[in-house]
């Protein structure tokens, strides 16, 4: 009967043990914010800058992302439509743009598009660095424009109303105006993404939807 107890204890504790890490593994993201403790090298999502973009912007539109090997040299290399920053110990110029050949200097590592801009008299960028650890998950919202991904460390999942979008290192991904979304740090190890969002410069980049309301989306397995 002692025996019997204490592997009923035993197989309770494992059990209370396995609950409680996959409850720390399925936790929300933060929100985005300026200065983040992802500028920090923490975990965290940052907007690293918020621009209007220039008058006249037409599609095709691409997203070009440009490493170079210091950040004075991506600064440098800023214009009107693109914005220089460090993330994960290396510096980045992000530019949105039709011209698919001038890589501004820096070394090309990914092209994004063409973007399905939204029907806007004007347009702004909204930059972001992420880096979430595996299991954790935002909270279900939709853009005001089109939101591209670019996957710098781990695994990312983007959950929508018509299928989970599973991305892997070096892979990318752009989501329509008004796609109802949830990121989703998938895989085993940290998950560091890039976005952008090009939206209507007359609405907020990103809107909260109501989980109990909104729509049923594909889980990322």
């Amino acid at each position: 009967m002692k025996t019997h107890t204490a592997c009923s204890t035993i197989a309770m504790m494992l059990l209370l043990s396995l609950v409680t890490a996959n409850m720390a593994a399925a936790q929300l993201m933060s929100v985005c914010v300026e200065n983040s403790p992802e500028r920090r090298g923490e975990i965290g999502c940052s907007i690293i800058e918020k621009k209007a973009l220039p008058v006249g912007l037409k599609e095709p539109a691409f997203w070009h992302i440009d490493r170079f090997d210091s950040p004075e040299r991506a600064r440098a290399a800023v214009g009107p439509a693109s914005v220089a920053f460090e993330a994960a110990g290396t510096p980045w110029l992000m530019t949105i743009e039709s011209q698919t050949s001038d890589h501004h200097g820096g070394q090309h590592v990914a092209q994004v598009g063409p973007l399905p801009l939204p029907q806007a008299p004007k347009y702004a960028i909204q930059v972001q660095s992420a880096a979430f650890l595996p299991g954790m998950y935002s909270l279900l919202h939709h853009h005001s424009g089109v939101e591209a991904v670019y996957v710098i460390q781990g695994e990312a999942c983007y959950e929508t109303p018509t299928r989970a979008f599973k991305l892997q290192k070096g892979e990318t991904l752009a989501l329509p105006t008004g796609t109802p979304m949830r990121a989703v740090a998938t895989g085993s190890t940290l998950r560091y993404v890039l976005a952008v969002i090009v939206y209507d410069a007359a609405q907020p980049p990103t809107m909260r939807m109501d989980e109990g309301t909104g729509p049923r989306l594909v889980a990322c397995k």
